[in-house]
């Protein structure tokens, strides 16, 4: 099987951010004691389709939705360490993007990769930066509330 062959050519309909009117910001998603550790939740409520988890570690991490293998929900995998596993296929993402382990490969294919989203915590809410150009995170930008 090639590297091809191991990426799916269709995945669920995922938003695309950059067809977003949203300004540039951070955009609040959810309270902090709505993820515990270990905890995966699906945001809906953005410009595109993410899934923010806490790892092990206490740190918040985000990713697209869906998995890049074979279009499963992320928000329905497990914390695992501080990645997230495909309910599918047990295939773990970083939260960097980068797939970090296939349980049954002895190779990852370079094309294991997905969009990372920046998240933050302030005051007990925890947001996600948005910037429809994928300009790196402004730590004092605009703060939004979608909710």
């Amino acid at each position: 099987m090639t590297d091809q062959e191991l990426i799916a050519p269709e995945l669920p309909e995922q938003k695309d951010p950059a067809a977003s009117n949203l300004e540039s910001g951070w955009y609040k998603i959810a309270k902090s004691q709505d993820i515990p550790s270990k905890t995966a939740i699906q945001v809906d409520d953005f410009p595109t389709q993410i899934v923010v988890w806490r790892g092990e570690d206490a740190v918040l991490r985000g990713l697209d939705l869906y998995c890049k293998h074979m279009g499963a929900s992320l928000a329905c995998g497990e914390v695992d360490e501080n990645s997230i596993r495909c309910p599918f296929h047990a295939w773990r993402w970083g939260g960097d993007g980068q797939c970090d382990d296939i349980p049954y490969a002895k190779k990852i294919p370079a094309k294991a990769t997905t969009r990372s989203w920046e998240v933050s915590e302030d005051n007990g809410m925890v947001y996600v930066w948005f910037d429809r150009d994928q300009k790196p995170a402004d730590p004092d930008g605009q703060k939004f509330n979608l909710r």
